[in-house]
């Protein structure tokens, strides 16, 4: 899908269809719809359909024109209340509209400025950019039957009168990037285990390096283990797919020597649990347990295009957990990078097991500071349903930023404690620590245990991301499958983060 900007008078904007929106059961509608339905569409307002339209949350209202306007219809999508309204409530609302024009099989859609008066313009067109290329997502890599309709609407005017300031364009842009790291991520975790591995992974990631002049680096089996990884070398070991430590680094000019945010994804391709088995019931949405990379990986695509001034970089422990005579026993005990010695009592709480080296690692780096992302536990499911991610810190600052970042852009997160009262959980009778605590408390224990791999001194947040990463069933808006829950977070840290400050 194409996006342009295109400044003319709006008696001559010609588009298949133009969309506004208008909020549930009120009087008035936002003001460039009304000024521009007095001015060039007198016969929107005479028409049945208008009134109608109550404006209900995702509902859609199409209004045809007369053959002699350019303009052959209006769409008006539905905010719900104006009371309850937010950038949730309107990403829901273009997204809504975009597939309808899908359903009505439309080639080129207009979204004028004037639509979004009475919102935060440059915000909400940032916000419809990325909601129309997210509504209209879909895997279909595998499908043999192709109707076409999956690439429609091709283009999108942005339509104005007059030229716009500079922002306009910058929030097209930014719109398009996000949305497209999006559909990146969603991709990578939708794509069946047997396609998506660990080498897989990293060749695309390698690929996306090549493109857009990130460093990168991919550590192979001997080197993780050669590296003092124990406890990552334990998820891999009952695995024939081969596992990859992947770096992404990414450094504007003059840059290059600033301590930088790092970015720590889990990775896990495929998760049986190991020698501790999941039950097989729905196990084949596993493939998801490698959302928290594949969200850095969506990161990346899109700084790749936006090139913000931050220096970052993304460490990406990638690799299979099964089961077989030379996987990890319950029981056993590895010493991490760290040096600290673990008692691994279940082998289906192996993401943190990757994740602790990578934590340990990225201190070659010198962070100043560290966000990682892990579909981890589902405790977090139990506590937060599938829509909220826990959030968990070191430094109150940062963990507050990630939050906001976070709710101006739709994704939510909620914090959990990491209080010494809950160290007691992971003491072990053989080793420094252990892998599990009791199920009361999970995921703050799962917390608790990657705090202790956290360069000393170094501001850290870790996002348990397991419920929004996936999507259970399709819903009116969005496909099921891989969410890209994440990318739009770290998008906007990246314009809003100081590291000098923290």
């Amino acid at each position: 899908m194409e996006f342009s900007l295109v400044v003319e008078p709006a008696s001559t904007w010609a588009a298949d269809v133009v969309i506004f929106f208008a909020f549930k059961d009120s009087e008035e509608y936002l003001p460039g719809f009304s000024s521009w339905m007095a001015s060039e569409a007198d016969w929107v307002s005479a028409s049945r359909g208008l009134r109608d339209f109550n404006g209900e949350l995702g509902s859609v209202a199409v209004i045809y024109g007369s053959s002699a306007s350019s303009v052959q219809r209006v769409m008006i999508a539905g905010l719900g209340p104006q009371e309850s309204f937010g950038v949730e409530q309107f990403n829901h609302a273009v997204a809504a509209a975009f597939r309808k024009c899908r359903e009505s099989k439309l080639r080129i859609v207009g979204l004028p400025l004037c639509a979004l008066e009475g919102l935060q313009v440059d915000e909400a067109l940032t916000n419809a950019v990325i909601s129309a290329v997210d509504g209209l997502y879909s895997y279909d890599e595998f499908k043999t039957e192709d109707s076409g309709e999956g690439k429609l609407p091709e283009i999108v005017h942005i339509l104005a009168e007059e030229e716009p300031q500079e922002y306009i364009s910058e929030a097209i842009a930014r719109g398009q990037a996000v949305g497209e790291g999006l559909a990146y991520a969603r991709d990578l975790v939708n794509a069946p285990p047997n396609i998506a591995n660990p080498v897989y992974v990293a060749d695309e990631a390698k690929k996306m390096a090549k493109k857009y002049g990130f460093k990168f680096k991919a550590m192979k089996r001997k080197e993780i283990i050669d590296k003092g990884m124990g406890a990552y070398a334990s998820v891999f070991r009952g695995s024939t797919d081969e596992p990859r430590l992947v770096t992404l680094e990414y450094a504007p000019k003059d840059r290059e020597n600033d301590r930088p945010l790092v970015l720590v994804g889990k990775g896990v391709t495929f998760d049986t649990g190991g020698i501790s088995l999941k039950p097989s019931s729905a196990m084949d949405f596993m493939k998801c347990d490698m959302a928290g990379a594949a969200s850095i990986m969506g990161f990346f695509r899109a700084i790749g295009e936006l090139a913000p001034d931050l220096h970052v970089v993304g460490i990406i422990p990638l690799a299979d957990n099964m089961p077989d005579a030379s996987a990890t026993r319950p029981g056993e005990v590895v010493t991490s990078l760290s040096g600290k010695s673990i008692e691994i009592l279940n082998t289906d709480a192996e993401g943190r097991l990757l994740l602790c080296d990578s934590l340990a690692y990225s201190d070659e780096f010198q962070p100043a500071a560290i966000i990682d992302l892990a579909t981890l536990t589902g405790g977090c499911i139990v506590a937060f349903g599938w829509k909220v991610a826990a959030e968990m810190d070191n430094h109150n600052a940062l963990g507050t930023m990630v939050r906001e970042c976070g709710m101006r852009v739709g994704e939510r997160y909620w914090p959990m404690p990491l209080w010494d009262i809950y160290k007691e959980e992971l003491k072990s009778n053989v080793a420094d620590i252990k892998n599990i605590g009791s199920r009361e408390g999970m995921t703050i224990h799962a917390g608790m245990f990657l705090k202790e791999f956290v360069p000393e001194n170094t501001p850290w947040v870790h996002l348990d991301i397991a419920g929004p990463a996936w999507a259970k069933t399709k819903s009116a808006v969005s496909e099921a499958g891989g969410t890209g829950f994440g990318v739009k977070t770290l998008v906007e840290l990246a314009y809003t983060i100081d590291l000098e400050d923290l």
